[in-house]
């Protein structure tokens, strides 16, 4: 009896340490299973924030966004505007705007073609035909026809550089004054056309002028 009371206790021994065993094993399994998929995940995680953080630095340089970028997203904003949203000072005042583009434009075209792709004039006019394309998004943004160019072909355009210059610092003169004088504080209330109003206004007197200034 007692003999066969030992195997039987051996047995049971060796059963449990079986059991111990199995269990142990597939313990060990399942955390490295968990632990490499919890890697996999961060690692997926980590690359998606580093790709979220490349992206959002290059939108513009030193995390700063320059005039153009405000310009373009004040226009492209969801809100849908339209003409109702808008007053007939406010209208007129674009229309004003974009005349006066329309004649610095034209004015520039018509010196390239007497005096040849010259500088300042075959860069800036490059600039005019960009303060007319952001004019022209206000217009369609409110849902406003957007005037023709009646300038083409009315301007004359001087014999020398010099004069031709003289031409440029007049115009940008008039340009900026008119932003300043007049449109600025009607269209105060619409903040959307305000900044690409300061932001035309602000190339005129501080990157045209100098241009023609020195060439003068």
């Amino acid at each position: 009896m007692k003999n066969k009371g030992m195997k039987t206790m051996k047995k049971t021994l060796l059963m449990y340490i079986g059991i111990a065993l199995l269990v142990g094993i597939v313990g060990g399994y399942a955390i490295f299973q968990f632990s490499g998929s919890t890697k996999n995940f961060f690692t997926q995680q980590t690359n998606r924030m580093g790709r979220g953080f490349v992206g959002s630095i290059g939108q513009g340089k030193s995390g700063q966004k320059n005039g153009t970028c405000m310009v373009d997203e004040l226009l492209t904003e969801e809100t849908k505007d339209t003409v109702s949203n808008l007053s007939v000072n406010a209208q007129k005042a674009l229309e004003d705007a974009i005349n006066d583009e329309y004649k610095a434009f034209s004015t520039y075209q018509a010196v390239i073609n007497k005096l040849g792709p010259v500088r300042p004039f075959s860069m800036i006019i490059r600039a005019e035909e960009q303060h007319i394309a952001l004019l022209k998004a206000l217009f369609d943004k409110y849902g406003i026809k957007i005037p023709v160019n009646s300038w083409i072909g009315t301007i004359t355009a001087p014999v020398t550089l010099k004069e031709a210059c003289q031409m440029g610092v007049d115009a940008e003169i008039a340009n900026a004054n008119l932003y300043k004088i007049q449109l600025l504080s009607i269209v105060k209330n619409n903040t959307d056309i305000l900044a690409v109003f300061m932001n035309l206004m602000n190339a005129s007197e501080q990157k045209h002028l100098v241009a023609f200034e020195r060439c003068n």
